[in-house]
């Protein structure tokens, strides 16, 4: 059994002491890891350059030598000891769904972060002792040995399994087909409790019966409301931590349906990810990247069932739920990447750059295209069965033949399935859409006209986005440059800051002025590495950054209504 102790002395310095005492078999030498990525987020976090102190110790106290073999493993002379015990800190000055936090009244710890482990012995149980205040509460899926000592089965387990802990914790409760689902939240809200608990209860009673059972004896959402703008999920085995802000804005709808949104997203999770998972990642290598092409499953299904499941469950109604699948509309087609890499390429490298901006129109988006792919082999299932199957039975066929199985599936699984539910192959979706950069639109079409949708273009608001090709933030400079537009045409540059406009100084308000002193051929000073620079943009009839909106088709026919019928409530 590996033996933890976390205790702090100053919160207010933000760092958390752990000594852990590690089992050894007497040989010369043993191995201590820290992981150097955490599940959920598919790319290195380097989480050694937070620990400040680390030294190894015998069971007299005496200090034992090491050095380190890589960034985050370390190599102990253990000759003839039964136990190693290390003694080290960590900063945690990082409040977000994945990290590790120490503040205030908060103690906040994702052990994949900050524990450590024997990377050649993984199967051993690991006791957790929490030192901490009399009156702090202990939220966490790790199983509880007492109010503040813990206990995990193996390393996959204790690396799945955060913790927070206050005495200011509002903990609540709902039950779905006999199991308990908790709520817990740190942080002011204005929430109403008991609507909250209801229409959680619907969307998890919808993914259960999509599922027929649930990977988990309980379940726990953790909640940090915090005062300034966030939105972060992050999912585990029985549990998710979820971010969000401003606090004050929970209680109006854009926040709310995002808080419904990114909560059904994160208990999809439980099943598609922490249980039906990629063979790659079957365990995970904590040590090192995880590399697969199925983020589009992982990351795109979930994306796509997360809000399907809130407009089954009856917490969004049509109108709601098109506002969400807007946006992805729009994130797919505002993106010149998807002419460029595939997105079963773009999940192989979100190790390389897969959580960051990049290079301009380099990649897609696991989650966007993902979830765009989701929804049309979801309808096209629908269409071949003539409204029996969907993905519903591809996600339970994985979970019952991969999932309950604790085995890994790969992507000629996920197809083979998927063929099989159909009775017809999807060579041309995956072909095209997904290991190839075809034009989605004419996929999106069929499937909507079949559900009875329309899809209808409307200029972008914004004047320079519109006539220009280009998009300015608040500050001035250009962060968006559609390849072919005016604004590629005439040479402007990513991060320019626009200067002038025929002449006049904007003073911020770019967009107003360059719809003011609109031209053929604005005149425009730019200041670009120190340097102002004059630019002439060539303005012609086509407009960019087209607006997509998706809304029920009014001509709909009574087979397109039956079809968004068995869409909307799978039966």
């Amino acid at each position: 059994m590996i033996r933890y102790t976390v205790s702090y002395q100053n919160p207010h310095r933000q760092f958390i002491d752990f000594e852990a005492v590690f089992p050894h078999d007497g040989s010369k030498k043993l191995l201590i890891q820290l992981p150097a990525w955490r599940p959920g987020r598919y790319q290195l976090g380097d989480f050694a350059k937070n620990i400040q102190r680390w030294k190894a110790l015998d069971k007299k106290g005496s200090p034992l030598n090491f050095r380190k073999k890589t960034k985050d493993l370390w190599e102990v002379e253990a000759e003839g000891l039964d136990e190693v015990r290390v003694e080290y800190n960590y900063y945690a000055s990082e409040l977000n769904a994945g990290s590790t936090f120490l503040g205030g009244s908060l103690i906040y710890i994702n052990p994949v972060n900050c524990f450590l482990y024997l990377p050649e012995k993984q199967d051993h149980e690991y006791e957790v002792n929490l030192d901490l205040p009399d009156d702090y509460e202990v939220a966490t899926g790790m199983p509880k040995t007492g109010k503040h000592s813990l206990k995990a089965k193996d390393t996959q387990q204790v690396m799945d399994c955060p913790l927070m802990a206050s005495a200011n914790l509002q903990h609540e409760t709902y039950e779905v087909e006999g199991k308990t689902y908790h709520i817990w939240i740190n942080g002011v809200h204005h929430l109403k409790i008991e609507n909250v608990k209801d229409e959680f209860a619907a969307f998890t009673a919808a993914q259960l019966k999509a599922f027929g059972s649930i990977p988990c004896d309980e379940y726990h959402f953790l909640f940090h409301f915090l005062p300034y703008f966030v939105y972060h999920g992050v999912e585990h085995c029985n549990s998710t931590v979820i971010t969000l802000g401003p606090a004050p804005e929970l209680s109006k709808k854009n926040l709310y349906d995002e808080f419904l949104g990114i909560s059904s997203h994160e208990l999809y999770h439980t099943w598609n990810i922490k249980n039906i998972r990629p063979v790659e990642m079957m365990p995970y290598d904590f040590a090192r990247e995880n590399y697969t092409r199925l983020g589009y499953v992982a990351e795109g299904v979930t994306t796509y069932m997360g809000d399907q499941f809130l407009i089954r469950g009856g917490v969004y109604n049509d109108q709601e739920y098109f506002g969400q699948f807007n946006k992805q509309l729009q994130k797919h087609f505002d993106n010149p990447g998807r002419h460029n890499l595939s997105v079963a390429d773009s999940s192989f490298d979100t190790w390389l750059d897969g959580y960051a901006k990049g290079v301009p129109g380099r990649k897609v988006s696991i989650y966007t295209e993902g979830c765009l792919i989701a929804f049309i082999c979801d309808v096209r299932l629908m269409q071949l069965s003539e409204n029996t199957k969907s993905l519903d039975d591809v996600m339970r066929r994985l979970y019952e033949e991969f999932g309950l199985k604790e085995k890994g599936y790969s992507e000629s699984d996920y197809k083979r399935i998927m063929e099989e539910v159909a009775g017809e192959n999807f060579d041309e979706i995956f072909d095209k859409l997904v290991w190839g950069t075809e034009d989605f639109r004419p996929f999106l079409e069929q499937a909507m006209n079949y559900l009875g949708w329309e899809i209808t273009e409307h200029e972008h608001g914004s004047f320079i986005a519109s006539h220009w090709g280009t998009k300015v933030n608040n500050e001035g400079l250009v962060v968006d440059i559609y390849p072919e537009s005016p604004a590629d045409l005439g040479g402007l540059c990513l991060n320019d800051e626009i200067v002038s406009v025929n002449g006049f100084v904007p003073d911020k308000n770019e967009d107003d002025w360059a719809r003011f002193v609109s031209s053929d051929m604005p005149r425009v000073i730019i200041k670009r590495s120190g340097v102002l620079k004059e630019l002439l943009i060539p303005v012609g009839e086509s407009r960019w950054y087209t607006l997509y909106k998706v809304q029920l088709d009014p001509d709909a026919n009574d087979q397109q209504e039956s079809a968004h019928h068995f869409w909307r409530h799978r039966h």
